[in-house]
């Protein structure tokens, strides 16, 4: 029984981890929108200098603001540089990645708009 009790709980924690995003506080809200219903993600991240987020697209839109340092975004094969007070939105499918370019820790606003019961992240190549 212990045994039995041990694996589904090391199941459900693996589970758990995976659902959750890669770093720094989350919220999420269940939106109505036009006959369906969306979740809003809201994070609060916080990237080391060279931490790079890896290339990933979203089944929604990706909003975020640059609250302090210097952050990268590559989409669509394009790099910019966002700085303290800039923001950006990535668009539904496109394939991203974000990286912090500066010296000192980035810290990022992040809204993501998602359909219902899509995963927060889809790894790309």
């Amino acid at each position: 029984m212990r045994i039995l009790l041990a694996s589904v709980l090391l199941v459900a924690s693996a589970a758990a981890a995976q659902a959750q995003p890669p770093a720094g506080a989350l919220q999420m809200y269940d939106v109505p929108t036009g006959g369906k219903v969306q979740t809003v993600y809201i994070a609060h991240r916080i990237m080391k200098p060279g931490e790079s987020i890896g290339l990933h697209t979203h089944d929604g839109e990706e909003i975020t603001q640059v609250i302090s340092g210097d952050f990268q975004v590559t989409a669509d094969g394009k790099d910019t540089v966002y700085h303290a007070g800039g923001s950006f939105v990535i668009p539904r499918g496109v394939k991203h990645d974000g990286k912090n370019i500066g010296t000192t820790d980035a810290e990022l606003a992040v809204t993501y708009v998602l359909d219902k019961g899509a995963p927060l992240r889809n790894a790309a190549q």
